[in-house]
């Protein structure tokens, strides 16, 4: 297996794998390179089918995907995990931490995954229909002095993939009730190449009232200004979170499981 870090190397796999196909990967790979550890394994002469996976630092928790070629029937990612363990450090002990791995559905059976806990459907969902925005509400930019009262929203929506430092890097947007944030939303990746809609949550005590649709709208229209291709993640077993998505126009392209194991 061959370790890459700090985009050494990175470039010449993006023509390997499709952006919707391995999308979190694809991210790895060409938006998030310095936060990201590559890893491809190397076949002997004569053999075929890639494997490319990845780690992705700076998570919650311990973070990594995976792409396996059709031609491939089966693929153990144990080695993966120790070379991880090998080059980040990481001391605690085997089978001690929460991690998860985020594979296409359609591959997901191919891997083999030890001491896995439960799984859930991600859905990769693509703007495709932009004239279903709502007109623009009264949300606002997220300045840095509203980071930490975010940060509290965060927690009460229980936001999976949260990070704090987007909300700078990146544009946010909050819906307020006089100073208090009630309705947040951003982005996990902000280019010109493509975006992807995150970080969107109510608080609970304000569920109800269409801050969730008009939000997401709002920051539909930040987006819209960036690219034309537009893309957020959601967990198939979040209704309501995807009836707000499809009813601003926004259609599934690929599945994912999430897969939550011991690391």
């Amino acid at each position: 297996m061959k370790v890459w870090e700090k985009g050494a190397g990175q470039d010449r796999w993006l023509g390997k794998v499709s952006r919707e196909e391995a999308y979190i990967l694809h991210g790895n790979l060409c938006v998030r390179p310095e936060r990201s550890l590559i890893l491809v394994e190397e076949h002997a002469e004569g053999e075929s089918g890639l494997v490319i996976g990845s780690y992705l630092k700076g998570m919650p928790f311990h973070a990594f995907t995976i792409h396996v070629d059709e031609e491939i029937e089966s693929y153990d990612v144990q080695e993966m995990l120790e070379h991880v363990r090998d080059e980040l450090g990481i001391s605690s002990p085997p089978q001690s931490t929460k991690a998860v791995f985020t594979v296409a559905e359609r591959h997901l059976s191919k891997l083999l995954i030890p001491h896995v806990q439960s799984k859930r459907t991600m859905l990769l969902k693509k703007w495709t229909r932009k004239e279903q925005l709502l007109p623009q509400g009264n949300s606002r930019l997220v300045k840095r002095d509203d980071v930490n009262a975010m940060r509290s929203l965060a927690r009460q929506i229980g936001m999976v993939s949260f990070r704090a430092d987007e909300l700078i890097d990146m544009p946010h947007i909050g819906i307020f009730d006089g100073a208090e944030p009630i309705a947040l939303a951003g982005f996990h990746i902000y280019s010109e190449d493509y975006v992807e809609i995150g970080n969107i949550g109510v608080a609970p005590a304000c569920q109800g009232r269409g801050l969730g649709v008009q939000i997401t709208s709002d920051i539909c229209w930040i987006a819209a200004a960036k690219t034309a291709d537009v893309y957020l993640c959601v967990f198939a077993d979040n209704l309501p979170a995807r009836r707000i998505y499809e009813k601003l126009g926004f259609q599934t392209v690929e599945q994912y499981t999430f897969v939550d194991f011991l690391f």
